[in-house]
């Protein structure tokens, strides 16, 4: 397990039993059936499972981004998470209106490339009629020459 994240949990321990809060009561609140499971996470000895995680998170309002990479507060409040919930607003309102401005974008350019195609068509269509009179006049010419000769 990483260092860090080690440390970060052990942190998380220490404040909550701190706090009052006894290792048996902790190790039970993260899903582990003993404190053997917890210190074995703090000390790195074994991984800090995906359910444990979740535990910190849901039952003990622990930051995971604390847990993760130490930064911001240890634990939620819900100021904390308004403000998360703003701020991530604010980020997808940004991306949601440059994927509006591409869209538009490519929508012209769409547009633009509909006529250019357009255009080529004619032009394809109008080579053709082109071609096919003037072979068709070429060979009605061979005819009559043909003739004349007999």
């Amino acid at each position: 397990m990483d260092n860090e994240l080690n440390q970060n949990l052990a942190r998380i321990i220490r404040t909550l039993e701190g706090q009052g809060m006894k290792p048996t009561k902790i190790a039970h609140a993260i899903g582990y059936t003993t404190t053997r499971q917890l210190y074995n996470s703090v000390e790195g000895k074994s991984l800090l499972s995906t359910k444990a995680v979740k535990g910190l998170i849901e039952n003990l309002n622990v930051n995971p981004i604390y847990i993760f990479l130490g930064k911001g507060d240890m634990f939620l409040t819900a100021e904390a998470e308004i403000e998360t919930l703003k701020i991530e607003i604010m980020e997808k309102t940004h991306q949601l209106e440059e994927s509006q401005q591409t869209i538009v974008e490519q929508d012209k350019r769409i547009f633009s490339l509909q006529a250019h195609l357009a255009e080529i068509i004619n032009l394809s269509s109008a080579a053709r009629e082109y071609y096919k009179i003037k072979y068709a006049k070429r060979d009605s010419n061979k005819e009559s020459n043909n003739e004349d000769q007999k």
